[in-house]
């Protein structure tokens, strides 16, 4: 699965800029990100994503003889781990 880019036309971002007072929530950019981009995209936090891909290591590594594609797998996590 290919991560596609998404564009928001500029007009859009004015109006946000528009709405906020002197401050915005991560929350509610990332509400307003979902929003702008059909649900398709949704903010967590960088230590969600790390925590869980360890944990998918962990298991990984105790079940590597019956996984297949251990090596590879484990090769996607360490890429994954390199965008964050």
């Amino acid at each position: 699965m290919a991560i596609k880019d998404r564009f928001i036309p500029r007009e859009e971002i004015s109006k946000l800029v528009e709405m906020i007072d002197n401050r915005i929530s991560t929350y509610d950019l990332s509400m307003w990100l979902k929003s702008k981009t059909d649900d398709e995209w949704v903010v967590v936090p960088r230590a969600f994503v790390y925590i869980s891909l360890s944990f998918f290591e962990e298991k990984a590594t105790t079940y590597s003889k019956q996984l297949p594609h251990y090596k590879e797998m484990m090769e996607e996590f360490r890429t994954i781990k390199n965008y964050l």
